[in-house]
């Protein structure tokens, strides 16, 4: 049997997450990416939890991921006309149970250390512009056909291409072809669209504000950097459905017009039209949602990430939880030995998807119904979160768990640093 040579798909924060850990096991590795370059300045900026911090210290990044982040603290919360509705210490909580807070980072600050404090080796096996047309199952392993013409071959692919996978629709299309079950082709339900804008810091905004509106069909959410803040307006549509939608700028337009009036950030005057107004960079995407039923194929494919499980925003859960996903893979992989057999990758893939499934679907769960109650979606819904939601000894009981999920030992099972972001004794 040849050497394990892995295939992924997809050069975001999971991918690369992947190229380390792949690195660190000593396994072999190509990354494609569709894009022309890995490090851009494209897309909302992301909340690294303890969780994902942890992965990352033990991937030796801490010192670069503390460079370029943010901590945030407490959530000031008002609603639509900008009543103060409570303070939420939900990251203070995690701070006591692990001994970080949560911080927050631009993509690109995070695809630019993932990708610069990878070896010279692993960046040499990075592929740009390297759009996914096809994957073949061969004898040995697979063969990847890209649109340019270009082929790789090697044993598994790892599709980390988020909730639009190309790499899962051939997945599903191989499946059918070869009598198993299938994800449905649209797995994914969209509940919400989310507006993202990045703006200056200014008199409103310093760094680590956290701050969030709610009210009937909207929320936003604040989240201030060193040297910018990205905001997120999540409004909940007339009807839910499966279908993917393109957004055009007027189309982006109508939700600032919609929503113009609303403050975006506690104890300033600051509203969304003004927000837009100065904006850097902005954008209108769907907020999909759900946990496909199939994360792999016949011991040749396998999903992580967004394309596996897909969440609203509202938690921060899904690059956090699309990193835990590749310590589980990964950790497998290894543990399967330098050439494993095809029934061995299979049996991996499969423990892989049982380690993780129930744990994505609770959190799949949990940030829905964080994003339902933001917008308030029923009286219960509206009372819960501005009567209950803030009182110190609630916050407290909810809070008890966060972070404790994360033990004491390394998680990778290859590797055996030494974690400062972990369970305290508290």
């Amino acid at each position: 049997m040849p050497s394990l040579k892995v295939i992924v798909v997809g050069g975001g924060p999971v991918g690369l997450t992947a190229a380390h850990s792949l690195e660190k096991a000593g396994i072999d590795f190509v990354l494609l990416e569709q894009r022309p370059e890995v490090v851009i300045d494209a897309g909302s900026n992301l909340v690294l939890s303890p969780t994902g911090l942890r992965v990352l210290e033990e991937l030796g990044l801490a010192a670069d991921i503390e460079a370029v982040t943010t901590p945030l603290g407490r959530i000031d919360r008002i609603a639509h006309d900008g009543a103060h509705i409570g303070t939420v210490p939900w990251f203070e909580y995690m701070k006591t149970n692990t001994g970080a807070y949560p911080r927050v980072v631009s993509r690109h600050d995070l695809t630019m250390v993932l990708y610069e404090t990878l070896s010279a080796q692993s960046k040499a096996n990075i592929f740009c512009n390297k759009r996914l047309s096809d994957i073949t199952s061969t004898a040995d392993g697979v063969l990847v056909a890209c649109a340019d013409g270009s082929s790789f071959s090697g044993s598994i692919v790892i599709g980390a291409d988020g909730a639009h996978s190309k790499v899962r629709s051939i997945m599903r299309t191989l499946g059918l072809a070869s009598g198993c079950e299938v994800n449905a082709e649209k797995p994914f339900l969209t509940t919400y669209q989310a507006l993202w804008l990045r703006v200056p810091n200014g008199q409103h905004l310093v760094p680590g504000t956290t701050s969030e509106t709610h009210g009937v069909n909207a929320a936003t959410q604040l989240f201030s950097g060193a040297d910018n803040a990205v905001i997120g307006l999540y409004e909940r549509l007339p009807e839910p459905t499966g279908e993917r939608r393109r957004f055009t700028k007027a189309d982006e337009a109508a939700i600032v017009a919609r929503w113009s009036k609303l403050p975006v950030a506690a104890g300033s005057q600051l509203t969304l039209g003004q927000a837009y107004a100065s904006r850097i960079e902005a954008g209108l995407v769907s907020l999909e949602e759900g946990v496909v039923d199939h994360w792999s194929w016949a011991g040749r494919v396998v999903l992580a990430g967004d394309a596996a499980h897909k969440f609203t925003p509202s938690t921060g859960a899904g690059c956090n939880n699309g990193m835990i996903d590749v310590v589980v893979l990964i950790n497998g992989l290894h543990s399967a030995g330098p050439a494993p057999s095809r029934q061995q990758i299979e049996r991996t893939f499969e423990s892989y998807q049982a380690e993780r499934f129930a744990v994505v679907t609770k959190a799949c769960q949990a940030s829905g119904q964080a994003t339902a109650s933001a917008t308030w979606t029923t009286a219960v819904h509206k009372f819960v979160d501005k009567h209950v939601i803030s009182k110190s000894l609630v916050t407290k009981v909810l809070a008890a768990g966060l972070g404790k999920d994360l033990p004491p030992r390394s998680l990778f099972d290859f590797m055996h640093n030494r974690a400062t972001v972990a369970p305290t004794a508290c």
